[in-house]
């Protein structure tokens, strides 16, 4: 659990460790971290001094407007859900802003923003998109499959209204796990949807049961998401629940996307940072299919990726293996394969840094799920 670290769409920030929340689906729960005192390893300000010189060792090559990869907070715990985390919020945010760092704050939670919190951190002037996770299993499934200080639905609703007039601060509804069973019928994910935007939510996302070596399947069991143990290594998509969310999101005029990196473009007003939007990167299944605004997608589509893999990329690529550029194959869509294994991160840093997706023939995991990129099939 390292305090910095290179995940699919954000830079993950996480100098505390446990979470009150004791979550049945949840890759904290192998790790010891469910129903924990939340536990802080560094000050927020060495936190952020951290987060500097990670930057400088992986980005001292590159400008400030070629890379923005947005920020995490918390990742091995909720920033909402104690006083001491929210605390700890406040004093993070306040040092990046005073860092000069002009990249987004994402902060993923299952807490309610207070509006003193909200006051402050919007006072910073500085970009923060709040992931407010709601699966509503709890109104369709008989068992609990969420423990702890966790908002319930209606409160999540709530919750949507409690940033509306920050102009810094945008909420966004964090759809996960979604499975058959959280998602009944047509009707309830078109009535589900209508409360979601009447409760100014900038957008949902929608993400799948994730299954993999960092999961506790049997929890998964026993609580009906999973029917039996899957030797899948990430996620479970159910077509079926999507289908029917989508289907609601069109007919509400309510974007619901697939990918987190889509809603924070949407977020921020900017063009999606990772190609998503690209067929030769799975855009038949990450972007065309979901609803979203043609302003936004006007904004995407102006963005290209250039065609061509200049020769410094390829060498750095090179020397991060410990191999040559001749173990390399550029294909269209600035995919490059090669042969061996690459970590989870450097396949994130390389994305991150030269819009270069790293295909290895394995990947040496590094986070209890794999996340969509680095692979040939994309989500398969």
């Amino acid at each position: 659990m390292p305090i910095i670290a290179e995940h699919d769409t954000w830079i993950s920030v996480d100098p505390i460790i446990g979470c009150p929340a004791n979550c049945s689906y949840c890759y904290l729960g192998p790790l010891g971290l469910k129903a924990r005192q939340p536990t802080p390893r560094v000050t927020p300000g060495r936190a952020v001094e951290m987060l500097c010189e990670y930057l400088d060792e992986t980005r001292d090559d590159l400008s400030r407007d070629m890379d923005s990869t947005p920020v995490c907070l918390g990742n091995y715990t909720d920033m909402l859900l104690t006083a001491t985390n929210r605390e700890y919020l406040r004093g993070f945010a306040s040092e990046l802003a005073g860092a000069g760092l002009a990249r987004p704050l994402v902060v993923v939670t299952k807490g309610r923003m207070p509006r003193a919190l909200a006051e402050a951190l919007d006072a910073l002037d500085i970009t923060i998109v709040i992931f407010c996770s709601q699966s509503f299993h709890r109104t369709t499934m008989g068992l609990r499959t969420e423990r702890g200080p966790v908002l319930t639905p209606d409160e999540t609703f709530e919750a949507g209204f409690s940033c509306r007039d920050f102009g810094n601060i945008t909420m966004v509804h964090f759809w996960r796990p979604i499975v058959r069973r959280c998602v009944p019928s047509a009707d309830w994910a078109i009535r589900t949807v209508q409360r979601l935007k009447a409760s100014e939510y900038r957008c949902s996302v929608a993400i799948g049961l994730s299954a993999g070596a960092g999961i506790a399947q049997r929890e998964l069991i026993e609580t009906g998401l999973l029917e039996e143990r899957s030797r899948a290594c990430d996620e479970l998509w159910d077509d079926e629940a999507w289908a029917d969310i989508n289907s609601a999101a069109a007919a509400v005029g309510y974007p619901v996307y697939r990918s987190t990196s889509c809603a924070i473009a949407l977020a921020t007003g900017k063009a999606e940072a990772l190609g998503v939007w690209d067929h030769r990167r799975g855009a038949a299944e990450q972007c065309l299919p979901c609803n979203c605004p043609t302003t936004q997608r006007a904004l995407c589509r102006s963005q290209t990726l250039q065609p061509e893999v200049p020769d410094e990329p390829l060498s750095w690529i090179a020397n991060q293996l410990g191999g040559s550029t001749s173990q390399l194959e550029v294909l269209p869509g600035r995919r490059v394969r090669t042969c061996g294994k690459a970590q989870q991160s450097l396949i994130s840093l390389t994305l991150h840094k030269y819009q270069i997706e790293l295909l290895p023939e394995s990947i040496s995991a590094e986070r209890a799920w794999l996340g969509r990129f680095g692979r040939e099939g994309g989500n398969d």
